[in-house]
């Protein structure tokens, strides 16, 4: 297979566990167990699609771009230039940027609230995300060439230490990577420093990840994708998941197609079809011909990472879903990758728990997450994983734990 994470620095290996602490509604939410292959099942509104998000900020150590398209795609507040005038904190509609994310969508008042996601007791496969007010200090350093300059540093701030009500400028994020001593700071108020101090954090601390959400994914990012692995191992798998949804699959290719009001090019996927005397357009074929191109596709370039699918059923007609699975547990462990799917459908948890049983060199763990009956934990969102023998019992009583 290519690789595609020949540029990875830090190899982090794959999860066993997962804590989650004041993202979102998951105020402490834990998994114990995690295998390979991980199936999310719960209602709607169940915390299911904010561990996605938190595994996405995880492997992207909370990388600044990532925080920002995070909180875009919620319609949420996010830093952008226009909102601040002369270093003066924005306090538009008194909502802080990315102050969203925090459970109770407010910052935490206590330094120990802050957000948490990694592995159970791991400190070396965890990330930290803390709300602090910046304080600038004027510093007398030695340049490059050995003169002294005063110079502006920034620094976090803890308020309500009075001697720094002054020097405190903007708000921003203190982000670290624990067990490889490294700590961004990440000012609100400072978009390009940001920029560019998040660099060289995220270069050393990044994790590939691949994102396959409930929408369709644009046909120009999917014929990136496939430009990297045509002509390679992975082409072969490609055309084996097509062939689930139409067994006369023969070939795919991507044209470029002139748009008629811009004049840019914009790609378009093409198939042979056995038995045709010409292509005709992948969209013309159905959902479902799109949706394993995206499921297998989007796999390769999390190599060496993580693969997040949302609702996992979505354009899938239950009768093929089997297929797709088996499939993707062998590029699983051929890619080393590390899945985590959602789903509400009783037929994904079905064809899921059959494939996880059948292969026994791909551990599949089924993980049920909803709101604790318990009165102690007053409503936390909690897990309850299946393992395979668990799965093979619950498919001979054909128990349905959604």
């Amino acid at each position: 297979m290519h690789n595609f994470n020949s540029c990875l620095k830090m190899e982090i290996c794959m999860l066993n566990s997962l804590e989650i602490k004041n993202f979102r509604a998951l105020k402490y939410f834990t998994i114990n167990k995690l295998g390979r292959v991980n199936l999310i099942v719960g209602k709607n509104n169940s915390g299911k699609s904010s561990v996605l998000e938190a595994l996405r900020i995880y492997a992207g150590s909370a990388n600044y771009k990532l925080l920002i398209e995070i909180a875009k795609s919620h319609d949420e507040k996010y830093p952008i230039e226009k909102q601040y005038q002369e270093g003066e904190l924005s306090k538009i509609d008194n909502i802080s940027p990315f102050q969203d994310f925090f459970s109770g969508r407010a910052f935490p008042k206590k330094k120990e609230d802050i957000i948490i996601i990694g592995e159970i007791n791991s400190l070396d496969k965890s990330i930290s995300i803390q709300h602090t007010f910046i304080k600038e200090i004027e510093l007398t350093v030695t340049n490059e060439i050995g003169k002294k300059e005063r110079r502006v540093h920034k620094s976090p701030a803890i308020l309500p230490d009075t001697s720094d009500f002054e020097k405190i400028t903007s708000e921003g994020f203190l982000v670290g990577r624990y067990g490889y001593g490294n700590t961004i700071l990440i000012d609100f108020n400072d978009l390009k420093t940001n920029q560019r101090n998040t660099n060289s954090f995220n270069m050393n601390n990044i994790l590939p990840c691949s994102l396959i959400p409930t929408r369709y994914i644009s046909i120009d990012e999917l014929a990136d994708i496939w430009d990297v692995i045509a002509l390679t191992e992975g082409e072969s798998a490609i055309k084996q998941a097509l062939q689930i949804i139409l067994p006369e699959f023969e070939n795919l290719i991507f044209v470029n197609n002139q748009r008629a009001y811009s004049g840019e090019n914009q790609r378009s996927a093409k198939v042979k079809i056995a038995g045709l005397p010409h292509p005709v357009p992948l969209k013309s074929l159905g959902d479902g011909m799109l949706r394993v191109l995206q499921l297998i596709l989007k796999i390769f370039p999390a190599q060496g990472g993580i693969l997040l699918i949302d609702e996992f059923e979505n354009g899938l007609h239950y009768s093929v879903q089997e297929e797709v699975w088996n499939l993707l547990f062998t590029l699983a462990k051929q890619l080393d990758v590390q899945i985590f799917a959602t789903t509400h459908s009783w037929d994904c948890v079905s064809s899921f728990a059959k494939v996880a049983t059948e292969q026994q060199e791909v551990e599949g763990i089924v993980l049920r997450i909803g709101q604790s009956i318990r009165k102690s934990d007053k409503g936390r969102i909690i897990s309850t994983v299946f393992n395979e023998e668990e799965l093979q019992n619950i498919m001979k009583i054909d128990m349905d734990i959604r």
